[in-house]
């Protein structure tokens, strides 16, 4: 070897000055690098050796109790968090424990935790730990849309069902199976307490809020949605209806006397029609306090084209000889089958720019309904069918 090295150094000297120079800065790039390297691995040894016996005690007792929660088992993990800590319930949360376990398992699949410093004095400590928790402000919200979004479509059912807690929870396992979020750092002042030669973590609402990302903070905030996503979320629930959602949701058979077989189909033809027409775009957004409007431009179908459309056809009909040869009777028949037809076969469409107010009661945004938004989405149906 010393050998190698001797001959190494006497070819570096016989190298022209250029070729020794250039070197010689190659070179000493690489021992600083490798200088900060092993410097950096010496500090962190002299300050692991520099933690006292208790110290390294409480370091013991952090990384235990932390190290449940990146534990793949469902009941190690919440041996660490409640489940009430993630949704609001109060009942008995042993009912919840089923649906609660595969959720944290999904909630803290990336969950990391630091500790930066640990402080120890008699029989208390206090560390800074910084945890790599899930982005929750972002699953909030995708949790809040989605929520707003069932209980839209629970409106529009035959028979409406409560939503529970357990379609909460549910509700809340597809997100984190579908969706991927990253994750966020949060940093937190522990407090230990030394109880028969064991330290142990005390857990407080604040400890709590970290490990959770303040998730539980975030879905209770009445601000958490600004108004225009409630209404966007609202018109895109709408938009996905089918004929038979949007008859239900619109009460369109308070609308119509639907025990009767025509005006039951003539039912049904209007709300296919606003489930095919009905669009939207949102304008803008002006917000004060716990009152807002935001504009929209609402896209539905044209009713007073396809009563335009009927009249023409109809009066064309009325002057050939068969309106005469199949009486009263029949002439009524034939302007029920023609109005149907139009409503069916239409293709024309309008819209309207209107104003939706919405007031913040605490809990959300509340849309305010009024005669505008109603003619807008039915399309002035009741002023051109039933008037």
């Amino acid at each position: 070897m010393l050998q190698i090295m001797l001959q190494l150094a006497s070819d570096f000297v016989k190298l022209p000055s250029v070729y020794r120079i250039k070197l010689e800065i190659i070179m000493n790039k690489r021992t600083k690098k490798l200088f900060l390297l092993l410097s950096l691995c010496l500090f962190y040894f002299l300050l692991s050796a520099c933690l006292s016996k208790e110290e390294k005690a409480v370091k013991h007792a952090i990384e235990k109790e932390f190290n449940q929660i990146k534990s793949d088992d469902m009941q190690t993990i919440q041996n660490c968090i409640a489940a009430e800590e993630l949704l609001p319930y109060y009942g008995d949360t042993e009912e919840l424990e089923e649906d609660v376990a595969s959720i944290f398992t999904l909630f803290y699949k990336d969950f990391n935790y630091k500790i930066e410093k640990i402080s120890e004095r008699e029989n208390e400590a206090s560390a800074k730990v910084t945890f790599s928790v899930i982005d929750a402000k972002k699953l909030a919200k995708d949790f809040s849309k989605t929520s707003l979004k069932k209980h839209i479509e629970q409106d529009a059912a035959p028979t409406g069902v409560e939503f529970s807690i357990h379609d909460s929870y549910l509700l809340l396992e597809k997100l984190l199976q579908k969706n991927h979020y990253k994750t966020k750092n949060i940093t937190a002042k522990l407090s230990l307490v030394k109880e028969k030669e064991s330290w142990k973590v005390l857990h407080n609402p604040s400890l709590q809020e970290a490990l959770t990302g303040n998730f539980l903070s975030y879905v209770t905030d009445c601000n958490l949605l600004s108004p225009k996503e409630i209404v966007k979320t609202h018109f895109s629930s709408i938009k996905q209806f089918d004929a038979e959602q949007m008859k239900i949701y619109l009460a369109l058979d308070t609308l119509f006397e639907t025990e009767d077989t025509y005006n039951s189909s003539v039912a049904h033809a209007v709300a296919s029609q606003i489930s095919e027409c009905f669009d939207f775009k949102i304008l803008g957004e002006k917000k004060e306090d716990t009152e807002a409007t935001v504009t929209a431009s609402i896209v539905s179908v044209n009713f007073h084209s396809i009563m335009e459309t009927y009249k023409e056809e109809l009066s064309k009909w009325l002057e050939t000889s068969e309106s005469l040869a199949v009486g009263s009777e029949g002439r009524r028949q034939k302007e029920q089958e023609m109005l149907l037809s139009c409503i069916e076969n239409n293709h024309n469409t309008i819209s309207h720019d209107v104003e939706i107010h919405l007031i913040n009661d605490g809990v959300n945004w509340k849309i305010q309904m009024n005669e505008k938004i109603s003619e807008a989405i039915f399309g002035n149906v009741q002023e051109e069918l039933l008037y």
